[in-house]
């Protein structure tokens, strides 16, 4: 073999070794990690957080965009990872439905009875996503579910929440349209203050440097549904311009933005298994 034959040979080597991790990658993406559920285990320390909320667990999961592609399959699978969970608090971060998918009534009430079947003693929680924004209809839709499956909205407003005593911790929950006004109103330095926003970008807001915010949960993802390796999500959705899984900043809290759950535009994910986010509240 020549040394030009040789070189020929290294380089079809090469290029059919991408070619295969090409062909992997995209098959992995399509057909395999949009059916995938991480769970995603967060410990969190902190003196503002009571001892009687010691050990007390959060689900967190959003963007369930239930329609073309996030089927009653991949839903039910999704809720039996939740109630295997068993946790005491249920968070929801929004987007229940896809924005232009008409749910039939059989699958609204099945949404129901799968959100009902969530037993968290401590409560359960939603904040609205924009595709729970797309009408005044969706919004009904969306809201009538929450309303029978004992889902409380946060909506630019906050609650707080205790384990059978009078100490807590604050919830506080942003809507796409932020009013920091109604949704900080009575919030101080003196609990543990946890922010749910669908939307990452209004936690670089000004307003919450003194908010005396504790940690924050943000989704809206999809810009990095499909993450390239080095060259990172493949768009940016409006919402998620400032902040993503790719474009980080330093914030005065400590913040996480859930890959989600759901598929949107595509049925694929790239580096984003579906995850849900379990707190438990340590020592």
């Amino acid at each position: 073999m020549t040394k030009l034959q040789k070189y020929l040979f290294l380089i079809i080597t090469v290029l059919t070794a991408v070619m295969i991790t090409i062909c992997a990658s995209l098959y992995h993406a399509i057909h395999t990690e949009p059916n995938e559920i991480a769970i995603n285990y967060q410990m969190i320390h902190d003196k503002k957080i009571p001892a009687d909320m010691y050990d007390v667990s959060i689900a967190y999961f959003t963007d369930l965009e239930y329609g073309t592609y996030q089927d009653a399959k991949r839903t039910d699978a999704l809720f039996k990872k939740l109630n295997d969970l068993h946790p005491d608090i249920l968070i929801f971060g929004g987007d229940l439905f896809e924005a232009e998918y008409e749910p039939s009534e059989e699958e609204k009430n099945q949404m129901i009875d799968r959100l009902a079947s969530i037993d968290a003693p401590l409560g359960k929680f939603a904040v609205l996503g924009e595709q729970d924004l797309t009408s005044e209809e969706r919004l009904a839709l969306v809201s009538d579910v929450y309303g029978r499956s004992q889902i409380e909205l946060i909506d630019n407003s906050n609650r707080f929440v205790a384990n059978m005593s009078k100490s807590g911790i604050k919830l506080i929950g942003l809507r796409p349209e932020v009013n920091y006004d109604t949704a900080l109103a009575g919030v101080d330095n003196s609990t543990y203050n946890l922010l749910i926003s669908h939307y990452a970008d209004p936690l670089c807001s000004d307003v919450l440097k003194n908010a005396h915010v504790s940690y924050a949960l943000a989704g809206n993802a999809h810009g990095t549904q499909i993450m390239y390796p080095v060259l990172g999500g493949y768009k940016e959705y409006e919402g998620n311009t400032k902040l993503n899984r790719d474009k980080t900043q330093n914030l005065p809290f400590n913040y996480l933005i859930s890959r989600g759950i759901g598929c949107i535009h595509v049925n694929a994910r790239l580096n984003a298994t579906p995850e849900i986010v379990y707190i438990i509240f340590t020592r």
